[in-house]
């Protein structure tokens, strides 16, 4: 995907937009530093690459702590942009998908506040879903035949607080790790461990 190829997608995302998370040849095979070293080296491919590899996620993400989708995909799109346009006066960055998060969850919540919107509401669209598995974790990550529990966990959701909700969805749903958690969040690992397992035995209890 050229350049101007992805500013037009940029111009055309629908409100509900998804992308396809294939890679293109330059990510094949490539760490996530030498991914952003070639970036900002101003490899549009690498560009693309980033941009299809976590647009998708980045997006699901920004909903869960602001349910207005017209603000979301603006962040999302800006923040491609902004990150092009400053890529030689960005440091090193080892792990792409926790800076795309830390960045777009603090652009979504500074631009919520900026339209004085309330933050954390939920999307009934985009829960996660359970199925039938051995652990309430497993549930969690398998998320496929929800049927009459999905109510039960929308219901049980807002029952936790907005960080718990914020928390599940990192680990559960874009299955970021505790360390990236703790990057993205700004919690101690020790902190990011107890929000989660509060969050779980919040769910267990409301369920």
């Amino acid at each position: 995907m050229s350049l101007h190829a992805l500013k037009q997608e940029f111009t055309t995302l629908p409100n509900d937009f998804t992308c396809n998370n294939s890679t293109s040849s330059v990510a094949t095979g490539s760490s996530d530093v030498q991914l952003w070293q070639e970036f900002q080296l101003g490899n549009e491919d690498a560009y693309a690459a980033i941009y299809k590899n976590h647009v998708s996620q980045l997006y699901m993400y920004g909903l869960k702590i602001v349910n207005n989708t017209p603000l979301v995909k603006d962040c999302v799109q800006d923040l491609f942009i902004e990150i092009w346009n400053n890529r030689d006066n960005l440091g090193e960055v080892r792990h792409i998908r926790s800076y795309l998060f830390t960045a777009i969850r603090r652009k979504v919540i500074a631009e919520a506040k900026r339209r004085r919107l309330k933050a954390g509401d939920l999307n009934p669209k985009d829960v996660i879903h359970i199925s039938s598995g051995e652990t309430f974790e497993r549930k969690l990550i398998e998320k496929q035949n929800f049927d009459e529990q999905s109510s039960r966990l929308k219901n049980a959701l807002t029952k936790i607080t907005e960080k718990q909700r914020e928390a599940i969805h990192l680990k559960y749903r874009a299955q970021l790790s505790y360390d990236e958690i703790t990057n993205v969040m700004g919690l101690s690992k020790k902190g990011a461990y107890k929000l989660i397992d509060r969050a779980i035995k919040g769910l267990r209890k409301h369920m």
